[in-house]
C-alpha cells in the first residue's frame, strides 16, 4: 500500500474519530462561548446608543474569558466578554460581566481622545434619566420608581434619599483630573439592603460602570429576628471557643476585647443566589496577637442567630465574607465538567489520534523500504 493510500484513510478515521470525541462532550463550550458573545453585543447595540454613536466606531472582540484556559476557583461564576471600539480620534474599551447567563454589568474606559457621541445632554440629570429609561426598556424591569427619585435632587453634593423601600445614594468623587458621580440605587427590607442597580458617569455624562444584581439574585428570607446587641452578645460569647493556627503549629486563643471597641452592621449575603441578612460583627481586640491579628469579624445569621464563621482581621489584610457564604462550605464532592476541561480532553483525544496517524505512517513507510 503506497503512502498516498495510506494517508487517505487515516484521513477518514481522523475525522470519523474527531467527529466521535466531539460527541462525547456536547458543544456547550462553544454555544456558551457564542451565548456570551452575542449576549455582550445585544447590550452594547441596545444601551451604548443612549450615550455613544456605535456607527463611528469599528467594534472589535478583545477577549472572551470562556476562550482563557485560565485556572479559577470552582465556585467563580463570572465571565467578561471585552470590545475596542475604535476610531480615527476615539478610542473607547467596554468590558461586560456575565453571571449565570445574566449580565450584571459593565465598565467603560476611555482610552483616547474623547467619546463621539449622539447628542450632547444638558446635564448629568438629562444624561442619568436617559439612561434610565434606554436601560428600563432593555431590562423589562420598572425603573420609573428609580427616574422619579431623581427628581428635585442636587447633584452637586453627596446625597442619600429613601422612598418606600428604595434608597437612593449619590456620591461624588475624583480620580486625578476626572469627576465621577455614582448613583445606587438598593432595595432595603428590615434596614439591610438587598438588590440594587449601580450607575456610573463622569462629568460629561459618559456612562462609565453599570452593576445590576437584579436579575441575579432572589430575595429570601428577610426576617431580622436578632437584633445588634444580640447579635454583640452572641460574637463575644462564641469568641471564648474561637482559635486559629499558626504556620508553625501554635495555636492562639484566649482573646481579649471589650464591649466598647465592637461594632456590628446589618448586611445581605447569598447562599445558592438567594439573598438573606446576617450581622457582620467587628470585634477590636486589647492587643494585637501572632500573626498581626488586632480584630475579629463574625458573622452571624440574622434571622436564627447561628454563627456562619469567624475571621481574622490583620494588618496587610482583612477577611471578609464577600457575598460568598455558600461557595465556602461545599455541599457534595461531585465532579463538574467545565469548558476548560471538555477542551483539555478533546485536544488530548485530537493529539492521540494524530500520534496514532503519524506512528502508522512510520511503520509503512519501514516496511515498503
Amino acid at each position: 500500500m503506497n503512502e498516498k493510500h495510506l494517508m487517505k484513510k487515516f484521513a477518514v478515521l481522523f475525522a470519523l474519530l474527531l467527529v466521535a470525541s466531539l460527541a462525547v462532550f456536547p458543544a456547550t463550550t462553544i454555544a456558551s462561548q457564542t451565548t456570551n458573545q452575542e449576549k455582550a453585543m445585544d447590550f452594547m447595540e441596545k444601551i451604548l446608543p443612549s450615550n455613544i454613536d456605535l456607527s463611528k466606531y469599528t467594534i472589535t472582540l478583545k477577549i472572551d474569558s470562556t476562550l482563557l484556559d485560565v485556572p479559577r476557583p470552582e465556585w467563580y461564576n463570572v465571565e467578561d466578554v471585552s470590545y475596542s471600539l475604535t476610531s480615527e480620534n476615539s478610542e473607547l474599551s467596554l468590558v461586560v460581566y456575565i453571571e449565570r447567563g445574566v449580565i450584571t454589568g459593565c465598565n467603560m474606559y476611555l482610552l483616547k481622545g474623547q467619546a463621539i457621541t449622539n447628542k450632547p445632554y444638558a446635564d448629568l440629570y438629562d444624561a442619568a434619566t436617559s439612561f434610565l429609561e434606554v436601560y428600563q426598556s432593555y431590562t423589562t424591569i420598572d425603573s420609573n420608581n428609580l427616574i422619579q427619585m431623581l427628581d428635585n435632587v442636587d447633584l452637586t453634593k453627596n446625597s442619600t434619599i429613601i422612598q418606600e423601600n428604595t434608597r437612593l445614594t449619590i456620591n461624588l468623587h475624583a480620580l486625578g483630573s476626572e469627576h465621577y458621580i455614582n448613583f445606587k440605587w438598593e432595595t432595603i427590607i428590615n434596614g439591610a439592603a438587598y438588590t440594587k442597580l449601580d450607575v456610573t458617569f463622569d462629568d460629561n455624562g459618559l456612562l462609565r460602570s453599570v452593576i445590576d444584581t437584579r436579575k441575579l439574585y432572589t430575595i429570601g428570607d428577610t426576617s431580622v429576628n436578632i437584633s445588634m446587641e444580640q447579635a454583640i452578645d452572641i460574637a463575644i460569647e462564641g469568641l471564648k471557643s474561637y482559635s486559629y493556627e499558626m504556620p508553625d503549629g501554635s495555636i492562639v486563643a484566649n482573646f481579649k476585647v471589650q464591649r466598647d471597641n465592637v461594632f456590628a452592621t446589618l448586611e445581605t449575603a447569598h447562599f445558592d443566589y438567594e439573598l438573606r441578612p446576617y450581622w457582620d460583627v467587628r470585634l477590636y481586640l486589647d492587643e494585637v496577637y501572632p500573626g498581626n491579628v488586632f480584630g475579629i469579624s463574625a458573622f452571624i445569621w440574622a434571622n436564627t442567630g447561628e454563627i456562619i464563621e469567624y475571621g481574622n482581621m490583620a494588618t496587610g489584610g482583612t477577611y471578609y465574607p464577600d457575598n460568598t457564604i455558600d461557595n465556602t462550605n461545599p455541599t457534595d464532592n461531585a465532579i463538574v465538567s467545565t469548558p476548560n476541561s471538555n477542551m483539555l480532553i478533546i485536544g488530548v483525544t485530537v493529539g492521540v489520534i494524530i500520534a496514532i496517524i503519524a506512528t502508522s505512517i512510520l511503520v509503512a513507510k519501514k516496511k515498503q523500504k
